[in-house]
């Protein structure tokens, strides 16, 4: 069998196991409820699915809990999704991804998150790093005060990892240098959070950082803990929210055992969702700065020149029918470019895209890049299926 005609046959899998199922993930099977409930169209939040969230996976009004009860519906599932990439260069890929989830509450105080990935792409099986992993303790019920600890995501206003889209938000990943840092990855930490009421949010963490792959093996400096803060403050009124955030830290980057050094950054960032009926508008703006991230031949330990950039994204969501949504994305990032660090270039690419609900927890996705500065355009399928 070829990688394609078995790419085909998980797919019909994937689909029979969803008709088979009649939709019902980890959350909404243990409480016996309908996604719909919490998601405006999966895996997208609403504000009841938000709320449920931030309580530590708890519903407003929940009973004790009961031990017995959990162990026989506990609350795992599997995210499986077959994939075809293509662009204006090279051929077609295609690839299968498997996420196991298991996540829930453990009483009145405790909720944790746990996942992994397996990634099937041409002739090559590989296990994934985990995008979260983490054990949460409610100092004050309610979701009002609460540490977590572990790998997790940041408290970022649209989330890389779970994203509803196929193509990542270009401005987490934005950099002047050599650094690598990516505020939409997952993070090794801390975190301290709650609220007041419903309405305002707020959240302080310390992070391990990501420095660059492979760092570590080469400089002892680059495999400590960079004790990184991540900070944010959102307010919501009804389904609209506006947000800020700062992300104050620092990269080790390593290119020899006695050529190490340290470049610190700043991130500062402004959020908003807003709803205007069945369309869906949000975005983040985000300024960034690093002061030492490129090195010379004759400054082998970074020139010590501040470098910085800008911009952000928004996304267009009309959510057409229950089980159908029309996107659109604009993306943008100006700042150093490849050429000569001192010059700066803008960066933009447009995203059209559709998502259509085959059924509640199977959705197929299509979207297609356009992007400036004569690099290829590139695009994607998906079928997502939660089990």
């Amino acid at each position: 069998m070829t990688r394609r005609s078995a790419l085909a046959a998980l797919t019909v899998v994937m689909l029979a196991a969803a008709v088979r199922s009649e939709a019902i993930p980890a959350f909404a099977r243990r409480y016996d409820l309908e996604c719909h409930f919490c998601h405006q169209g999966y895996p997208k939040l609403n504000n009841i699915g938000q709320r449920f969230k931030e309580r530590g996976f708890r519903l407003e009004h929940e009973d004790a809990f009961d031990r017995q009860a959990w162990s026989r519906s506990v609350p795992a599932s599997m995210r499986a999704r077959a994939r075809l990439d293509f662009s204006d260069q090279g051929d077609p890929a295609s690839s299968m991804f498997l996420k196991p989830i298991s996540a829930g509450n453990l009483g009145e105080r405790f909720a944790y998150w746990a996942d992994t990935g397996f990634l099937i792409e041409q002739d090559d099986f590989s296990h994934q790093k985990p995008d979260n992993a983490w054990l949460r303790f409610e100092i004050v019920k309610g979701g009002k005060l609460y540490a977590r600890a572990g790998r997790f995501e940041l408290d970022l206003p649209f989330t890389q990892a779970r994203t509803s889209h196929l193509f990542p938000y270009d401005i987490y990943a934005a950099n002047t240098g050599f650094e690598t840092d990516n505020i939409g990855g997952y993070q090794d930490g801390l975190e301290i959070g709650g609220g007041f009421g419903n309405d305002l949010r707020w959240s302080a963490a310390v992070v391990r950082g990501r420095n660059p792959e492979g760092a570590a093996d080469i400089s002892d400096r680059a495999g400590k803990f960079d004790a990184n803060v991540f900070l944010r403050a959102s307010r919501r009124k009804e389904r609209n929210r506006v947000g800020l955030f700062a992300y104050i830290g620092r990269n080790t980057i390593a290119l020899g055992p006695t050529n190490a050094w340290d470049d610190n950054l700043l991130r500062l960032g402004a959020d908003a969702s807003l709803w205007v009926q069945k369309m869906n508008l949000y975005g983040v703006a985000m300024y960034g700065r690093n002061d030492n991230s490129i090195a010379t031949i004759d400054r082998p330990d970074g020139t010590g020149q501040a470098l910085s950039f800008g911009g952000g994204f928004l996304q267009a969501d009309y959510h057409a029918r229950g089980n159908l949504a029309l996107c659109l994305r604009f993306n943008l990032v100006n700042g150093p470019g490849e050429a000569a660090a001192t010059d700066k270039e803008t960066l933009t690419g447009i995203f059209p895209g559709v998502q259509l609900w085959l059924f509640e927890r199977a959705k197929l996705s299509f979207e297609y890049g356009l992007l400036n500065n004569q690099r290829p355009s590139y695009g994607a399928l998906q079928l997502e299926v939660a089990f």
